[in-house]
């Protein structure tokens, strides 16, 4: 699905003419950086120490998480709490403050030239906000249908129970009331940490921080001029993005197999400690002949942006906000749970958006 929707991308890229200016073409500020501004010892260093970072971030919430029994050590699942809802401040400030504001500044680039579309990084965006909603949406529908059994089976009622008729105003239902049984009039329950669409909902999330995480990785690779800046702003960077990830693959329940817990837990967090280093080798590999305002490089960095935008917008706003907070667990919880979680949240706010002006 993915896949498509970059082709799709790229297709309406490709439809949108783009004008180029015989200035923007031959500037010099459109040029490849010389090799001799290249420091080939700290670009390999950076490889490792963003390991570490990407590492230490993704990992270090997933190690205090409250497992399958949802017990464990009281102080570790305070910081945990505290760590999940910071993790959500650095997802959706990550969405707006990093991905699509990096995509407008893209593809407003002058060594793209004029594009006939202007708002062409939204558009993506949107697009792809709008596949990942109706695979949501498709998924749910599914789901629902599926269980629609379980709701329509009949139950016996008690001879001390007083059996209620439906009432003849049934079209007032209450505002959460759970849509899958007409009759049952049940509050929405939050979303089970073990189930399937949990599980889709952490992926989702982490596929969209790969696609942006790869292409940071080989921008940062082959920059030469402003290296330093760049790459301490990505220290801190790639750490709370990774502790945003890792509280959310935390909070997961995973199925216990043979082995132990799932493995499909620890791949996640390896995924995203090394994608970042592996971008950065890629950049490394290719610095000579890649140019960080080359038309190509510029395209793709752009659409691979709004795509990851798109996603994360959506499983910020959607998935854990409103999921979380408005008919989730957050909103019958006690309010020093909600003052503990509101600061979190904006702590994790203020956090990547500061981080997003050198970056």
């Amino acid at each position: 699905m993915l896949s498509y929707l970059l082709f799709a991308s790229l297709s309406l890229l490709t439809a949108v003419k783009a004008d180029y200016t015989d200035e923007a073409a031959d500037s010099d500020s459109c040029e490849a950086s010389t090799p001799e501004s290249y420091n080939l010892g700290l670009h390999v260093a950076s490889v490792f120490v963003l390991l570490v970072a990407s590492g230490f971030g993704v990992f270090l919430p997933v190690l205090m998480g409250p497992g399958a029994d949802g017990n464990g050590n009281v102080w570790f699942r305070r910081t945990f709490f505290v760590l999940k809802y910071f993790g959500t401040g650095i997802i959706i400030a990550l969405a707006f403050c990093h991905l699509l504001q990096d995509s407008f500044e893209t593809f407003s680039n002058e060594c793209i030239g004029e594009l006939g579309y202007e708002p062409t990084a939204p558009a993506i965006a949107m697009g792809s906000m709008l596949v990942i909603w109706l695979v949501d949406y498709f998924g749910a529908r599914w789901a629902a249908r599926k269980n629609l059994s379980e709701c329509n089976t009949p139950t016996t009622p008690s001879n001390d129970t007083p059996v209620k008729s439906p009432s003849p105003s049934s079209d007032a239902k209450p505002m959460f009331q759970d849509l899958c049984c007409e009759t049952g009039c049940r509050p929405l329950q939050e979303l089970d940490p073990a189930s399937k669409r949990a599980h889709w909902d952490v992926q989702l999330l982490e596929g969209g921080i790969v696609f942006h995480s790869i292409m940071i990785g080989v921008a940062l690779g082959a920059q030469a001029d402003g290296f330093e800046v760049t790459f301490a702003a990505l220290v801190f960077h790639q750490l709370f993005e990774g502790l945003g990830l890792g509280a959310r693959i935390g909070a997961l329940v995973w199925v216990k197999s043979e082995g132990g817990v799932a493995w499909k837990k620890w791949l996640m967090c390896v995924a995203y400690t090394v994608i970042t280093p592996i971008g950065i080798a890629i950049g490394i590999g290719v610095h000579q002949s890649f140019n960080e305002n080359g038309r190509a490089e510029l395209l793709a960095i752009g659409v691979l942006n709004s795509i990851s935008a798109g996603i994360l917008l959506y499983s910020g706003l959607c998935q854990l906000l409103y999921a979380e907070w408005v008919i989730g667990d957050m909103r019958d919880t006690s309010n020093s749970k909600v003052v503990s979680a509101l600061i979190a949240l904006g702590l994790g706010l203020f956090a990547m958006a500061l981080i997003g002006k050198w970056t």
